[in-house]
């Protein structure tokens, strides 16, 4: 389905009546009517000296995350189903995870196949679900044999976390996915279960999260898309007080463009780093931290790829409309040999 026949059916959802249907037709609304053009942010030139070290503070259950660890509706828009599991970050509460599993999973006959796994990342105030695009994409490529088959995980990251821990403990994002949801879906299916056969990729706050996991963790993951990533400096930063209490050595200790500066030597033939973003993605400027972002890793002698799609906004239900199986044409020479027959 495309994004333009899911738009208009949600709106037809709406007119006839189905309450549950106006929040999710006014995000799919609002990625396709794109807010005028912002000024450039600055450049975040990774230049920041001070130490990479930020200690986790211990989970604070005092007060609520920005949305609950549990989806109040649990469920899932196929070809994804819904899970739940037991974060021990989080004081063993259960969080939530959609899960795509491609077609041949289920075949007695692969019943001895390991599979690689993507962990999809999504955007700021968004929701797992909003990966349909991504999984739908993946799984035309998969059935059309110009991708391996490969498992799709999509976590909870709740409104605004970033993907990292937030200061005040109350969203420790970043340990439920490193400690507890990659442990859990590599013992729960059938996974190659190391960094070899494990990918991350997010849009927006969740390509920003995907950069900085991958960069961070380099001993999980072998790869990284990074879609119209928004890699501000701190004070540009939208939850600096949230996330970082307002603090600039906070902040830059998990920045991925510092990182990536700091330890560019460790990432050459170990980690692929690919760069998606729209060449109407002006007003959130993912155009601009794409582009940006390249010419340091160019600059810092670190392999990369960049891609700028035609015609596309801050938007990646259009990019992966666009890209179709090209999308994941970069995952073919990292998963296809990871797993020979």
């Amino acid at each position: 389905m495309t994004t333009r026949t899911r738009l208009l059916t949600l709106i037809l959802l709406c007119a006839a009546g189905t309450a549950a249907a106006l929040p999710l037709a006014l995000r799919v609304y609002r990625r396709h009517h794109p807010l005028p053009p912002t000024s450039p942010p600055p450049e975040n030139p990774g230049d920041y000296a001070g130490p990479l070290t930020r200690p986790a503070p211990p989970y604070n259950a005092s007060k609520p995350p920005s949305r609950p660890w549990l989806d109040p509706k649990r469920s899932a828009p196929p070809p994804t189903t819904y899970h739940a599991y037991a974060a021990s970050s989080i004081n063993n509460q259960q969080t939530d995870y959609l899960l795509y599993l491609p077609p041949d999973f289920a075949d007695p006959a692969n019943a001895a196949r390991r599979y690689p796994v993507i962990y999809w990342l999504h955007g700021y105030g968004s929701y797992p679900e909003d990966g349909l695009p991504f999984v739908e994409t993946l799984d035309a490529a998969i059935r059309a044999g110009q991708c391996p088959p490969i498992i799709a995980v999509l976590p909870n990251g709740l409104h605004d976390s970033w993907f990292v821990n937030s200061a005040d403990g109350t969203q420790p994002v970043e340990n439920v996915i490193i400690n507890d949801l990659i442990p859990h879906i590599d013992n729960t299916y059938r996974t190659i279960p190391d960094r070899t056969g494990r990918a991350i990729e997010g849009f927006s706050m969740g390509g920003w999260g995907a950069a900085h996991l991958a960069f961070k963790y380099p001993d999980r993951f072998c790869a990284v898309t990074m879609i119209s990533a928004l890699l501000y400096t701190h004070d540009h930063f939208p939850q600096r007080q949230r996330i970082f209490n307002d603090s600039a050595p906070a902040y830059y200790a998990e920045d991925p463009v510092t990182r990536a500066h700091r330890d560019a030597t460790k990432f050459a033939g170990v980690l692929k780093i690919r760069l998606l973003a729209g060449a109407n993605d002006i007003h959130y400027r993912g155009l601009d931290f794409a582009r940006n972002f390249d010419k340091r890793l160019t600059q810092w002698n670190i392999p990369h790829e960049l891609t700028i799609v035609p015609g596309v906004d801050h938007n990646d239900g259009d990019l992966y409309q666009h890209l179709g199986a090209r999308a994941f044409t970069f995952y073919k020479e990292i998963f296809l040999t990871s797993n020979p027959d």
